[in-house]
């Protein structure tokens, strides 16, 4: 009889239930089943009693997703490991099996295809459908937290994430490019359903608040990667990188500034075009919007390229 490969799931919950009980049913049921299913949790108030099946592990950490996915890996008893979020459920019965039988040999992990259902992100308020636009349909992320299937021992060669210079964003395109040093890391057409529900309002300061923390980790990533950036899953989406391209419209706009302040209004908005998904006749206001987001880019991949690290939080 043919032994299961052990795979270890992965999922930081921080004290709350919300999905998790659909997606530890939707695992329970998968035709390559976990071989164990462990919770990390590093709220102040921590879960007291994990759903039956499950492992409960306590972080006395309470920084970031990325500390508690190596904690967990460094728990985990199994030869590989699936990080996923309890918000995330695998399409199918078959997902997990689909995505072992492509780890092969020459692979270090095999990641899923992120999908933010249209529907779901129809439900979201007017900032909230801003914030996310970028993100609704499939999207070959790579490295995610939401359905990334990784040998272990090579999880933990490299250290897992690195926790030192990337706390709440970036850590997962530096895992991907350290992982790939290491053999290839493959993005699978298996999906991933990311049921992002949002159960509060969302306002316009973190547009620019989540847009500033992504142009940070960019900063802190381009000074330890450099053009090798190019090679990761995430630079091929040129539609969520296009506004760095016209980073150097700043350093003109002193002795410029009338042609550079139109390129930038002009180019900013073609920059953001996801935003024109929402059709609401508020959507002109990022008009006015996108060329400030596109400064508050600029000065958040300056701090990050400076200090080469991402510490900006939205809590902040």
């Amino acid at each position: 009889m043919t032994q299961l490969p052990k795979i270890s799931v992965i999922i930081p919950i921080y004290g709350r239930v919300g999905d998790l009980y659909n997606l530890i049913e939707k695992l329970k049921k998968q035709t390559l089943p976990p071989y164990e299913i462990i919770l990390v949790d590093s709220s102040p108030k921590p879960l007291e009693t994990p759903p039956e099946g499950t492992i409960l592990i306590k972080n006395p950490q309470d920084i970031a997703l990325s500390w508690d996915y190596n904690l967990g890996a460094k728990m985990a008893t199994g030869d590989f490991i699936l990080n996923m979020q309890q918000d995330c459920l695998p399409e199918s019965e078959t997902s997990l099996e689909e995505l072992y039988k492509e780890l092969t040999d020459q692979r270090v992990a095999v990641v899923g295809t992120v999908t933010l259902p249209k529907e779901l992100w129809e439900k979201y308020d007017f900032w909230g459908k801003i914030l996310m636009a970028r993100w609704v349909g499939e999207f070959k992320q790579g490295i995610s937290g939401k359905f990334d299937l990784i040998r272990k021992n090579v999880f933990l060669e490299i250290g897992g994430y690195d926790t030192q210079n990337f706390s709440f964003a970036g850590e997962d395109m530096d895992l991907y490019m350290r992982l790939s040093q290491k053999g290839e890391v493959a993005v699978s057409k298996v999906r991933v359903l990311h049921l992002h529900n949002q159960t509060r309002a969302t306002n316009w300061k973190e547009v620019f608040t989540k847009s500033y923390q992504l142009a940070e980790s960019f900063g802190a990533l381009f000074r330890k990667w450099g053009l090798k950036l190019r090679n990761a899953a995430y630079a091929h989406h040129w539609g969520h990188h296009l506004m760095k391209y016209i980073y150097l419209l700043i350093i003109l706009l002193p002795f410029m500034p009338l042609e550079c302040g139109l390129a930038i209004f002009i180019f900013s908005n073609i920059a953001n075009w996801h935003v024109w998904r929402v059709k609401s006749p508020k959507t002109l206001i990022m008009l006015l919007f996108n060329p400030l987001i596109f400064v508050s880019c600029v000065a958040g991949t300056l701090v990050g390229f400076i200090t080469g690290k991402q510490r900006f939080s939205l809590n902040k």
